[in-house]
């Protein structure tokens, strides 16, 4: 009889390692990243906001219907009194970030839709206006309550 040959049985392949919570989560951190760096370095044109200069730009603001929810009310807030929010400063960062030159600013695009901070100084000046609050208590007024809020 002749020899026997073993035949060996085939290993058992694994399928690749999926990498997509690795991809994943550097995406995250990498927004991370930009959101702190915007948040955190905003100061400059927040803090020395001149409602002189700014008032004399009123732009376009996007269409209130275009929008649901929270984003519609401020996005109407901006399209109402344009010439309250063009005096006032914006904390979130977009000033610096994005180019903005007031609050107004960031209802002329995408930006108020995401924004929570945008959208509370909107609707606060919107309820201050309505009381008779003249534009510079308005803006003090935003600036007690939002300057602090870079972090």
């Amino acid at each position: 009889m002749g020899k026997r040959t073993k035949t060996k049985a085939p290993k058992e392949t694994r399928p690749a390692k999926n990498h997509t919570w690795l991809i994943l989560g550097g995406g995250g951190f990498l927004v991370s990243i930009v959101w702190a760096t915007v948040r955190l370095t905003h100061t400059k044109a927040a803090d020395n906001f001149q409602p002189e200069k700014a008032s004399m730009s009123l732009i376009a603001t996007l269409n209130p219907d275009d929008f649901t929810g929270k984003a519609r009310a401020a996005y109407q807030v901006a399209k109402d009194i344009p010439e309250i929010l063009s005096q006032l400063p914006c904390y979130c960062g977009c000033m610096d970030g994005l180019g903005h030159k007031s609050n107004l600013y960031c209802f002329s695009d995408k930006h108020g839709t995401i924004c929570d901070l945008c959208q509370n100084i909107a609707l606060d000046a919107q309820e201050m206006h309505k009381k008779g609050m003249p534009v510079s208590q308005i803006r003090e007024k935003i600036r007690a309550a939002y300057g602090n809020e870079r972090m």
